[in-house]
């Protein structure tokens, strides 16, 4: 009996001692206060949770100064965001959390001298009767501010001119993504002026979409758990512009007078071969001046890039293309034949023009 008893407070403890075990896996330590980040202490009848979630919604009024020779564009734009904690929150332990907004995130704008109070005060509205419109869900706090500000624009010209170009409107976390999440608004979604009057002309908005990036700041060191140490990651919810270049006028524009020179170069498969060479030589010299003098006309067009672009590669075809209509002029004229094929003023010129568009409509395609 006795050894029963034994083995009963054996198996007793043993159990215990595995809940015990489970239960310190299963805490979480962002509610332990120090040394825990982010070292609040809140206890199991706080209402107030990690992580606290923010919604986000942007209306873009304006923008301004879009040009492939400026790095920034400005913006003027209201910024609304939606909690459902009012703005400061007391545990009951008596400690006071401000839950203001702006002491969370940030939106990144470049800096400029010449500006001035970019980002006015936020404007606080709570869920009461007079306001319940605002609101959805259990959000209780929105906060509206205006920006007039310079951003930075990161040009993707691979597709020039027929490119799209996307204008980030970034909001990056002040703290670690355990205690704050972003997201963009459900109900009131990120929307723009139809009219942009500023915008320049030869752009279409296209829509707005979002993304999300993560940074790990292996300076700013955090315990998260016992042992546990790691740099704190924020997080940034990109709300990202997209516009479309209408390119084909502008694309008309680059590229007629080198396509003209090609079709100048074609001419000389026109005339007789044996004679008029004068005329043909005279037709060839135009077509290559006019090819690269085309060249040259893009080049002046784009700024200095390093990146190999749909317009490089429509005036280097043209470039080749003329090449190669002078090469098969020089072989027909020669006593020998030695590409029968393109020796014939007929193929030439339709292998020619055959090959020219094809390689065109894969250029603009791809």
């Amino acid at each position: 009996m006795r050894i029963n008893t034994l083995v009963l407070i054996l198996l007793i403890n043993l159990g215990c001692i595995a809940q015990q075990q489970s239960m310190s896996k299963e805490l979480d330590y962002r509610y332990e206060g120090k040394p825990y980040y982010p070292e609040q202490f809140l206890r199991s009848d706080d209402s107030l949770k990690w992580p606290i979630e923010f919604e986000i919604s942007i209306d873009i009024k304006d923008i301004k100064n879009i040009d492939l020779n400026n790095e920034e564009f400005n913006a003027n734009l209201l910024v609304s965001s939606y909690s459902e904690y009012d703005t400061t929150y007391v545990t009951i332990d008596n400690d006071t959390i401000s839950l203001l907004h702006e002491d969370w995130f940030d939106i990144y704008i470049k800096s400029n001298n010449n500006i001035n109070n970019p980002i006015t005060q936020p404007k606080y509205y709570q869920k009461t009767k007079n306001y319940e419109y605002l609101f959805y869900d259990d959000l209780k706090t929105k906060s509206v501010k205006l920006v007039e500000a310079p951003f930075d624009i990161n040009w993707d010209l691979r597709d020039y001119p027929l490119d799209k170009q996307e204008l980030k409107f970034k909001f990056t976390t002040i703290v670690d993504t355990t205690i704050i999440k972003l997201k963009p608004s459900k109900i009131f979604p990120s929307s723009y002026n139809t009219s942009l009057e500023n915008l320049k002309e030869g752009f279409n908005v296209e829509g707005i979409s979002y993304s999300y990036k993560y940074n790990q700041d292996n300076s700013d060191l955090i315990m998260t758990s016992p042992g546990e140490l790691r740099g704190m990651v924020t997080e940034t919810l990109e709300v990202i512009l997209t516009l479309d270049r209408q390119g084909s006028w502008l694309f008309l524009k680059l590229f007629l007078g080198g396509i003209l020179s090609f079709l100048i170069s074609c001419i000389v498969f026109l005339l007789p071969i044996k004679t008029e060479l004068e005329s043909k030589i005279n037709l060839a010299v135009g077509g290559i001046f006019g090819a690269i003098g085309n060249r040259y006309y893009v080049d002046s067009v784009l700024p200095s890039i390093q990146v190999f672009t749909k317009a490089d590669a429509v005036s280097n075809l043209v470039i080749f293309m003329v090449f190669f209509n002078i090469l098969v002029m020089v072989l027909q004229q020669s006593d020998k034949t030695y590409f029968p094929y393109f020796q014939s003023t007929k193929n030439a010129l339709y292998y020619s023009i055959y090959s020219f568009s094809i390689i065109f409509i894969a250029i603009l395609l791809y």
